[in-house]
C-alpha cells in the first residue's frame, strides 16, 4: 500500500484490517457502498439530488477522505485528474439552465 499517495502506516493498517480481501466485493460500486462513498438517490419529483449514505464503514470513509485531501494539496496523479475534470466542467451559472 505504500504506492497509494497520502496514506501513512496507520491508515494502511486500518485499510488492511477492515477491508481484508478486496475481492470479496463484487465490483467497485459495492465497495463504494460499503465505505460510504456511493451516492444515494434523494430525488423528489422533478428535483434530482444525491446524498451520501451514513450506514457504511465510517473509519474507511475517513481514511479515503484524508487520502483525497492530501492528494489534492500536493502535486500528484489525483491533483492532475481533479484539475483536468475541473477544466472540463461547465460554469455554475450554465448548469442551472439559465
Amino acid at each position: 500500500m505504500s504506492d497509494l499517495y497520502g496514506i501513512g502506516p496507520a491508515s494502511a493498517a486500518r485499510l488492511l484490517a477492515d477491508v481484508g480481501d478486496i475481492h470479496r466485493f463484487r465490483d467497485r460500486n459495492r465497495f463504494a457502498f460499503w465505505n460510504d462513498t456511493a451516492p444515494l438517490d434523494a430525488s423528489s419529483g422533478q428535483q434530482q439530488r444525491h446524498r451520501l449514505s451514513r450506514a457504511g464503514n465510517r473509519k474507511i470513509n475517513r481514511v479515503l477522505h484524508t487520502m483525497a485531501i492530501v492528494a489534492l494539496r500536493n502535486p500528484s496523479a489525483g491533483r492532475t485528474y481533479y484539475d483536468r475534470r475541473k477544466a472540463r466542467a461547465r460554469p455554475r451559472w450554465k448548469r442551472c439552465g439559465h
